[in-house]
């Protein structure tokens, strides 16, 4: 990876951080969406230790390859779930998902939607429009409209 390319991985990850450590509260759950080898999920863990962090994720190669690096670090705060993020019913306060591919964010979004959880939210891979049609997204009776101070 180049060192420019690092740098803006680093600064993604510290904005993420940022957000979600503002949201956060002792005893919140949060969890981390479409985690990969849990970049977001192990530092989140390590910088909120009286918050419980869950990595949710479906292949399992990276899903071992996380709890190896939070094994290394003495976490006791974060555990594990290989699922595809729209089987995940458990209860929890924030949800996180940085490059959820494409529709994934969409079912991130919808999954906190229901949960009626705090979310921070980086998407990727959005080349295209997609048929989105099975979301129930709630609806307003009325229109609100957000005018500029």
């Amino acid at each position: 990876m180049s060192d420019a390319r690092a740098v803006r991985k680093q600064q993604q990850l510290n904005n993420l951080l940022a957000a979600v450590t503002d949201m956060a509260h002792p005893g919140n759950t949060v969890v981390d969406f479409c985690s990969g080898g849990g970049h977001v999920g192990i530092v989140l863990a390590y910088t909120l230790p009286k918050c419980q962090v869950i990595l949710i994720e479906n292949k399992e190669e990276s899903l071992v390859r996380a709890r190896d690096r939070s094994a290394q670090l003495g976490l006791t705060n974060i555990g594990f779930v290989q699922t595809n993020l729209d089987y995940f019913t458990g209860n929890f306060n924030i949800g996180v998902a940085l490059h959820a591919c494409g529709v994934a964010t969409d079912m991130v979004l919808d999954r906190c939607l229901q949960a009626r959880a705090g979310f921070v939210i980086s998407p990727c891979c959005y080349g295209f429009i997609q048929n989105t049609l099975k979301f129930n997204f709630p609806k307003r009776s009325k229109l609100l409209l957000l005018l500029p101070l």
